[in-house]
């Protein structure tokens, strides 16, 4: 079984991701962005140097807000153990701070992978090319270390959700998602509490709770919910 690797290696690979390309427009606010990637990485095939190329697209959510438990437990629910323990460090972080005001829910899609021949520089910048003759769509290009690439990846995404924090953190705070209502942001409150309003049945609860436990909330509701749970069937 290999060995688990260090924080230092992880952050190693990131600091080596280099952006090729990053896309001009920014994140929607209240919608759902695609965010579609290519990382190229270096490999040795016989000896002979090639290219793993991958393709494929991360659903960006309609921003919201969420809590970090939230973020780090659900959020990045299908990505590997390597990028799991970057971004918990991550969140840690300062500048890792305006993901948690307004929150995106990251998750990677299926994509492709072919090895191909050629100078890695020069097929990135092709590739960029071409993203940059296609505005329609949010794209970016990167270079990472083969066996960290999910790492790039999500160092890619955190750079366009800090470009895109200011103009969705002002548009979210014009609607009062961020006010604190009883010590929560509104708002989590507000669909807490229209859960809490449609749980009429031992399911609606069962997913209420579920939801209460992913936000980190349920000893807020303890006794609340537990009220609901003896009253419904």
């Amino acid at each position: 079984m290999p060995s688990q690797p260090s924080q230092n290696e992880l952050w190693y690979a990131a600091r080596m991701t280099r952006v090729v390309y990053r896309p001009p427009r920014l994140l929607e606010t209240f919608g759902e962005t695609s965010v579609f990637y290519s990382v190229l990485s270096e490999i040795f095939v016989s000896d002979e140097s090639k290219i793993r190329l991958r393709n494929g697209v991360i659903r960006a959510a309609r921003p919201k807000v969420i809590t970090p438990h939230f973020l780090l437990n659900q959020a990045l629910e299908n990505f590997g153990p390597d990028a799991r323990k970057y971004f918990a460090d991550l969140l840690q972080r300062k500048d890792g701070t305006r993901i948690l005001q307004y929150g995106l829910t990251l998750q990677k899609e299926e994509h492709s992978e072919e090895i191909i021949g050629g100078e890695i520089l020069e097929t990135a910048d092709q590739i960029a090319r071409e993203a940059q003759d296609n505005l329609t769509e949010v794209r970016g290009v990167i270079i990472g270390m083969d066996q960290f690439w999910e790492v790039s990846l999500l160092g890619f995404a955190n750079d366009l959700i800090k470009r895109s924090a200011p103009y969705n953190a002002r548009e979210m705070s014009r609607h009062g998602l961020f006010n604190l209502d009883q010590g929560i942001p509104r708002a989590i409150h507000q669909e807490i509490e229209a859960d809490f309003a449609a749980a009429n049945t031992r399911a609606k609860a069962d997913d209420l709770g579920k939801k209460l436990r992913d936000y980190g909330l349920f000893d807020d509701y303890e006794d609340r919910f537990f009220e609901l749970y003896k009253a419904v069937r």
